[in-house]
């Protein structure tokens, strides 16, 4: 039985986090024994109680590395693994400095796209590059991010698995009431963003967008973050506060998606948009900007980022340019008034949704890592 870490920083809300839970839990019905080590002891996600798990500390920072090192290297020289599969930078640098000291395959697992990540910090991506020399494969979860990266880091064995989505866990939250103080929501349409209020998920488009948009329909977002009172005063700006609601952070996120009219994503870049799937999953129509990377791929089968429409009705959704106001109010717009385009798009959601099921991307992630 081949035994493989997953060495993240921690198990906090993300969907990088979340991927990685999803793939641990799948793989222990397998062949395979998965290991999981935490950096830090912070989890939102919580692993079924038979996933082994350690925990290199309760809270990490950048002046802990040297004890982080030496524990985790201790640590593999007692578990002794196949591979161990690196998310999130720290955790990236970490298993690369501890290859000396055991000589487990280093699989390193890019969820973001670096380009944007070091985009003011040249010498740190100058750094970071030379030392993936030390990894022995890279896993990507869009082709978007392995094409910045190509030929900015040494190659290496490349992997493509994108990231799963648990249809059990939206299938038996979603049918859930809408609690009493959001239901009133509901009287009319509703179209719904999720993610953090930051810069990259692009709300403040969003919010300019909507403004366009005839006042029988309202608005939920869902997520926080440090731009939150910043969106809320562009609301009030914009004469929209009283059709925009701020949820915050929803510990099921899925109902209000079953009972919303539209989704729409806003973000400038992404690593993948594993809250694209899930809407899909829920029946949702999807309206994306065409952002680096992961959105495109996952509503166009034969997606190229070099298409520069301003506004293209793909085969699962419809892609926007990205940082577009007029563009993104005139999608948004053809969906409310296309009940025959809406109803098309809804179909099309639950059957591009399956290409992300659980049990498929575990399949697709034994097949290249482990065999």
């Amino acid at each position: 039985m081949k035994k493989i870490v997953f060495l993240i920083d921690n198990l906090k809300g993300g969907g990088a986090e979340k991927a990685i839970k999803i793939i641990i839990e799948g793989l222990t019905q397998q062949d395979v024994k998965p290991i999981l080590i935490l950096l830090e002891n912070q989890q939102d996600y919580h692993l079924n109680e038979n996933v082994e798990v350690h925990s290199l500390s309760q809270k990490t920072n950048k002046y802990k590395f040297i004890f982080l090192l030496w524990k985790l290297s201790k640590l593999l020289n007692t578990i002794n693994p196949d591979i161990v599969f690196a998310t999130n930078t720290m955790s990236q640098v970490l298993a690369l400095f501890s290859k000396p000291f055991n000589r487990a395959k280093r699989i390193i697992n890019f969820q973001a796209d670096l380009s944007k990540h070091y985009e003011n910090r040249k010498y740190s991506f100058f750094f970071f590059s030379k030392l993936l020399l030390l990894s022995d494969g890279y896993c990507f979860i869009s082709q978007g991010i392995y094409d910045n990266l190509q030929g900015k880091i040494p190659d290496k064995d490349i992997f493509f698995v994108p990231n799963p989505i648990d249809f059990y866990e939206i299938d038996s939250l979603k049918d859930e009431f809408i609690d009493a103080q959001y239901s009133h929501i509901f009287n009319k349409k509703v179209i719904i963003n999720i993610g953090r209020l930051t810069a990259q998920k692009g709300q403040w488009v969003l919010l300019e967008a909507f403004s366009k948009i005839q006042d029988d329909y309202n608005m939920i977002i869902l997520g926080v973050g440090e731009k939150e009172q910043e969106l809320k005063k562009l609301a009030e700006k914009l004469n929209i506060a009283d059709r925009v609601f701020f949820i915050g952070f929803q510990k099921n996120p899925f109902k209000f998606l079953k009972n919303s009219h539209i989704f729409v994503l806003s973000s400038l870049f992404e690593g993948f948009g594993n809250v694209i799937v899930e809407a899909m999953r829920c029946g949702l129509p999807i309206i994306s900007t065409d952002c680096p990377s992961g959105p495109g791929e996952i509503l166009s089968l034969n997606y190229s980022s070099k298409n520069n429409n301003h506004l293209q009705k793909t085969d699962f959704g419809i892609l926007v340019q990205t940082n577009h106001v007029e563009n993104l109010s005139k999608a948004m717009n053809l969906l409310l008034k296309d009940e025959l385009l809406l109803h098309h798009y809804r179909q099309q959601s639950l059957i591009r949704s399956e290409n992300y099921k659980e049990d498929k991307i575990i399949t697709q992630f034994i097949n290249q890592l482990l065999k």
